[in-house]
């Protein structure tokens, strides 16, 4: 199974109402592909997607929030599952693409190559339902339930090395840092950068 074809599959079900937290690497630059727009979050920070993506949903309680997780990011931070079983957002939607190794260092295997299962791990952190995906049909089915369903949700596709031929992304991330936060601006209308604007002033 190979990631950019789940991300297709994924895509239609996103809307503009969504935020979606992506990891750095492949799944970035497929998903730009798939489906650029201001609601999309691009992280550079192993570890921080998980974190990010909570707050987002504590925060924002009445909007869905999506993340494309990796497993060498959440590897990297298995806290942050505790802290999410016990929290339990019902807006967020997770799925991990686990290609079991570090595409960013020339593939050097993770832990999940081995007897790691992220899913079990998860189920044991108290999100219930927890599951993994291996083939493109499974995958169709596990993300049309949730993206239809109600409830924090957490799915693990083993996916295929390697990156699919893409445009790459044409900003190092800050500047769709500031288009992030005024997308989320004008749909909550707030402000969230007035102390930035006040420098501006």
């Amino acid at each position: 199974m190979k990631r950019i074809d789940c991300l297709r599959a994924l895509g239609p079900s996103v809307t503009d109402e969504d935020l979606v937290i992506i990891s750095l690497g492949g799944t970035g630059l497929e998903w730009h592909a798939t489906r650029p727009g201001d609601n999309n979050l691009f992280l550079v920070a192993m570890g921080c997607n998980t974190p990010v993506a909570l707050g987002l949903a504590l925060a924002l309680k009445h909007r869905r929030i999506i993340l494309l997780e990796t497993d060498g990011s959440l590897l990297l931070n298995m806290g942050a599952l505790a802290t999410l079983g016990n929290l339990a957002p019902p807006n967020l939607r997770i799925f991990v693409f686990d290609n079991q190794g570090y595409e960013r260092v020339r593939h050097d295997i993770s832990a999940t190559s081995g007897k790691t299962d992220l899913a079990a791990i998860a189920r044991g952190c108290g999100i219930a339902g927890a599951s993994t995906v291996r083939t493109d049909h499974e995958f169709a089915i596990a993300a049309d339930a949730t993206m239809r369903g109600d409830g924090l949700s957490f799915v693990v596709a083993k996916v295929e090395p390697g990156i699919a031929a893409v445009p790459g992304r044409p900003s190092d991330g800050l500047e769709e840092k500031y288009r992030f936060v005024r997308h989320v601006e004008r749909l909550e209308g707030r402000t969230i950068l007035a102390a930035y604007r006040a420098k501006l002033d």
